[in-house]
């Protein structure tokens, strides 16, 4: 079999394993914390890692991010409850995400978080008024829309002016003036901006932190001072390749960009938020083969798993690279390999290249699973959430 991923021999072994039973999401937390430690070491020293954990939750990850000095990025309160449970203080999280509810901010200002990223107005202004009633001062940063389109599906595009996600740049001047009018409760102290997932050209990322950068011109009229500038996460990979090489390339050239747009700056921490970055590579989903249906049109492969399990082909019409555990020299054909939701949508993969002796009871993987996999399950049609067992120190636990 090959190389599933091209980040850990023992993949195989353990997907193989029959004592753990199908389906289930495998990770490498070995491998994860190399590349974190590459990801950390190409950055501006004064830049300030914050795992964006709804890539993945699971606590396992959180610990090891936590235990190798990364903040953690969250989109809700109980996001924040798992990552302070986990071991991460306070000062290590920043609170993003586009609805925050009163109890939420409540919980946010409660624990003294690191910083709230602002969406709208109204957010800012309802955060100042809880921050009022419970005599505390909230640490905020203005998400800015930069309106800057990028290369990637519609539907995890973020920084775009048809997106939801955001401040126009018109709105900075009442934003000020709502701070002003917050009586001490309101601490604005950073600009922030997340043009989207999935992004593997660096050029936008470029042209939209040098936009809203300008901005500081802006906040030093009022004698605002920009203490952080939260670029986001973003950094995507290429599931059509295991090529690790490539995506090292990536980072060398988006790190690149970090240190050439803030080197005259002036801003004294920079925040980042990577998720998929740092995870998808390093897990896999195991299923088992129930059948091989050909018709005839196509082929099928139907799996134990599906939609439920990993949504991302299903809703963003999204490549994930499917092979088959054991070695085969048979000869290749192309298969739709499927799950067993009552759902036409319910496709992993249309005309894949697997051995034509494929079988029921043979183990396939879906590679790049680290993310957006186990976050986005469903128990639909009540058949139940994957397993998740990890490699470290080659055993799996």
């Amino acid at each position: 079999m090959p190389n599933l991923n091209g980040t850990s021999q023992t993949f195989s072994k353990f997907a193989g394993d029959s004592k753990l039973p199908t389906p289930f999401y495998l990770y490498d937390l070995e491998a994860m914390a190399g590349r974190a430690g590459k990801f950390k070491a190409l950055l501006p020293k004064n830049a300030h890692v914050h795992y964006a954990m709804k890539a993945n939750a699971h606590p396992e990850l959180l610990k090891l991010f936590c235990g190798l000095g990364f903040g953690v990025d969250v989109v809700s309160a109980g996001e924040m409850t798992r990552a302070l449970e986990c071991g991460f203080k306070p000062d290590q999280i920043i609170f993003s995400g586009v609805g925050k509810t009163v109890t939420e901010i409540r919980a946010a200002l409660a624990a003294n978080i690191e910083q709230i990223n602002i969406e709208s107005l109204q957010e800012l202004k309802r955060v100042g008024e809880e921050a009022q009633k419970l005599k505390a001062t909230a640490r905020v940063a203005l998400r800015m829309n930069p309106d800057i389109a990028v290369d990637t599906h519609p539907y995890i595009r973020t920084g775009f002016r048809d997106n939801k996600f955001g401040l126009d740049f018109t709105a900075v001047a009442e934003a000020i003036e709502i701070v002003k009018n917050a009586a001490g409760h309101l601490k604005l102290q950073g600009l922030t901006l997340h043009i989207g997932s999935q992004i593997r050209d660096v050029e936008p990322f470029r042209a939209a932190i040098i936009k809203t950068l300008e901005l500081r011109h802006e906040f030093s009229k009022h004698n605002i001072e920009i203490e952080t500038f939260d670029v986001g996460g973003g950094l995507g990979i290429d599931y059509f390749s295991a090529d690790l090489a490539q995506d090292e390339k990536i980072l060398e050239g988006y790190a690149a960009v970090l240190r050439e747009v803030f080197l005259d700056s002036g801003v004294p921490k920079i925040f980042l938020e990577p998720g998929r970055f740092l995870t998808a590579r390093f897990g896999v989903l195991v299923s088992e083969v129930q059948y091989v249906k050909p018709t005839p049109f196509k082929k099928f492969v139907i799996v134990d798993t599906g939609m439920h399990h990993l949504i991302r082909p299903a809703l963003y019409e999204a490549f994930h690279r499917i092979e088959l555990v054991r070695e085969s020299k048979a000869t290749p054909e192309l298969y739709d390999v499927v799950g067993p939701i009552c759902e036409s949508s319910d496709v992993l993969g249309f005309e894949r290249v697997l051995p034509n002796d494929i079988k029921a009871g043979d183990r396939v993987v879906i590679c790049d699973a680290g993310a957006y996999g186990s976050v986005m399950a469903s128990d639909y049609n009540l058949r139940g959430k994957p397993g998740e067992y990890f490699i470290q120190n080659g055993n799996i636990k």
